[in-house]
């Protein structure tokens, strides 16, 4: 579309784009989405796991992942579950893992709990906490409610932590996959407009809002 042109393009017809760019590109912005957050939770799983766990520890929860890994799936999986309802530093971690392992097998229900019992897992820190959150309202953007993903989520965005971009993102993506594409642009444009926002994200913001 051209420049003159695209100055003429009305409201009903900015939206239709928004939504087309969704039907596009949802899952590859959804895995740009993941990425970042995962290279940050990552680097604070790397200081938790280093702090937190014991050589005993660290080596229970690798024979659980070993054994998954070489199709020992069950032993693996209860191996996991006895550390998450422990009280050793691998709890978090494992529930974690668990949820990969569950989302693996389309067990999103399963996957969500997993990272809800991570959230509020004291042992674990705050910003695991709210990783486990983000991760979380990210599944439920194709496999839950608006309304789910907000209640996740709107914790975060209040109190303007690292993550609170990325929490309103995700609230913005289940918007627009659930047809409220006026709600979800009023959320990209907060982002897009907020100088505190990460470079990363408001760019993503602006290509929702052409």
């Amino acid at each position: 579309m051209s420049e003159p042109l695209e100055a003429e393009v009305n409201e009903e017809i900015r939206n239709q784009q928004l939504k087309s760019i969704w039907n596009r590109f949802g899952l590859y912005i959804i895995a740009i989405a993941l990425f970042i957050i995962f290279a940050v939770g990552g680097y604070e799983v790397n200081n938790y796991w280093n702090s937190k766990v014991s050589e005993n520890e660290s080596n229970l929860f690798d024979s659980a992942i070993l054994m998954i890994e070489e199709g020992n799936e069950e032993a693996g999986y209860n191996k996991l579950i006895e550390l998450s309802e422990g009280k050793t530093g691998y709890k978090g971690l494992a529930l974690f893992r668990l949820s990969s392992e569950s989302y693996n097998k389309d067990n999103f229900i399963q996957a969500i709990e997993f990272l809800k019992r991570a959230s509020e897992d004291s042992s674990l820190t705050k910003k695991l906490r709210e990783f486990a959150k983000l991760k979380a309202g990210l599944i439920l953007v194709d496999h839950g409610s608006v309304d789910d993903v907000k209640n996740l989520l709107n914790d975060i965005t209040v109190k303007n932590g690292p993550f609170a971009f990325h929490a309103k993102e995700i609230i913005a993506l289940s918007l627009l996959n659930n047809n409220m594409d006026l709600e979800a642009k009023l959320i990209f444009e907060d982002i897009a407009s907020d100088v505190a926002a990460p470079p990363v994200l408001a760019r993503r913001a602006e290509i929702f809002l052409k």
